[in-house]
């Protein structure tokens, strides 16, 4: 081919790549230690004075009572009733916005916002939850939401083992928006990639057309994931976008055919010429970790040997049945708030219901009409 083909391929993709821009899409922090003005003064640097205070809830935590600034929240307890300080940031998409128009008004960027965190709060602050988008805005988007599910249906990609579902979110006259889910949603990485056309102009009860192409693909991070991908938009020196499309190109891959051979020509063309960006996983140890190390180390499971020993040979004596003081033993509210971290943690959030039907009811104040955000 001769050069001057390739110089306008070149200067198409360039053309094509302003149309597809980066955003955050929904932020959840949760800061220990800190009193409620430090976070809304400091971290978010939005006076105290803007916020309006009233009760609110978040499902199996102890908060009680809500800052609120148009979208932006901050859930806290009024009195701690274990004396720890915790706040409890939750940005949706919507907030995320708003709160992204504060940071320009100020000649800021989230890479400014996290900076700060990570220099004023660190090790006292959690990502818990960070979705991070790429919207291609082209008028001839660089593929489909229905050439990836028939993608995925010829198994035609690969994701580190993460398997697809398809949701019909909508419909518009005779246009159907479907949703392509790789990974599951209670797992550390899951993408999303959808019609955000169709959405948007069910929204707003309009015509498609006047929206114009659009189409989204989030990830949503959690736990250590989410706070490795924040820590990387603090101090890597690329934009948001590079660095999106860099844990998509690690993250997921579309091909030519089931054989994995050749990368989809679309695909490739979406993610460019960029390095994959590889996210920790290395966990920190949690309080359920110090519990069990305490029980290996701290001679808890030699007492528990010992007892059973002891009933095995009927040599108890006057000492009580271990089985028994078991089965009547209930959780402490520290223990129970530990396994509940756990669960959530692994994603079985199901369970922790019935740790706290076995909690000492005078250690745990359950809460009525919680909703969770």
């Amino acid at each position: 081919m001769p050069a001057r083909f390739w110089r306008k391929m070149e200067v198409e993709e360039t053309r094509s790549r302003e149309f597809v821009t980066a955003k955050i899409d929904w932020l959840q922090i949760v800061f220990h230690g800190w009193e409620i003005e430090e976070v809304l003064t400091t971290a978010l640097q939005i006076d105290l004075a803007c916020f309006l205070i009233e009760n609110g809830r978040v499902k199996h935590k102890p908060y009680d009572i809500c800052y609120t600034y148009g979208s932006i929240k901050v859930f806290t307890e009024e009195t701690p009733k274990t004396g720890n300080l915790e706040c409890y940031l939750v940005l949706s998409g919507e907030g995320c916005t708003v709160y992204e128009r504060l940071l320009q008004a100020m000649g800021l960027t989230w890479r400014n916002f996290f900076q700060r965190l990570f220099r004023y709060f660190d090790g006292f602050f959690e990502v818990k939850r960070l979705d991070v988008a790429l919207d291609d805005r082209n008028e001839q988007p660089y593929f489909t939401v229905k050439q990836l599910i028939a993608k995925t249906e010829k198994k035609q990609f690969y994701s580190r083992n993460r398997k697809p579902d398809v949701f019909q979110s909508t419909a518009i006259g005779n246009k159907k928006s479907f949703t392509l889910y790789i990974g599951r949603r209670k797992s550390d990485v899951m993408f999303r990639i959808y019609d955000k056309d169709l959405e948007t102009a069910k929204q707003k009860h309009c015509a498609v057309e006047e929206i114009g192409s659009w189409k989204r693909l989030e990830i949503e991070l959690k736990r250590q994931v989410a706070h490795s991908m924040a820590k990387v938009i603090a101090f890597d020196e690329r934009s948001l976008e590079e660095l999106i499309r860099g844990v998509v190109k690690d993250e997921l891959t579309f091909y030519t055919d089931d054989t994995w051979e050749k990368v989809w020509r679309p695909w490739e063309r979406y993610l460019g010429n960029i390095q994959p960006l590889h996210l920790s996983r290395v966990y920190e140890v949690t309080g359920l970790t110090n519990t069990q190390d305490w029980l290996i180390h701290g001679g808890g499971l030699a007492g528990i040997k010992a007892f059973r020993f002891l009933a095995e040979y009927e040599a108890l004596g006057h000492l009580e049945q271990l089985d028994n003081l078991v089965a009547e033993t209930k959780y402490t509210r520290s223990l129970a708030k530990k396994i509940a971290d756990h669960l959530i943690d692994i994603g079985r959030e199901e369970l922790i219901e019935l740790v706290y039907d076995q909690t000492k009811k005078e250690n745990l104040e359950k809460k009525s009409n919680e909703t969770s955000s």
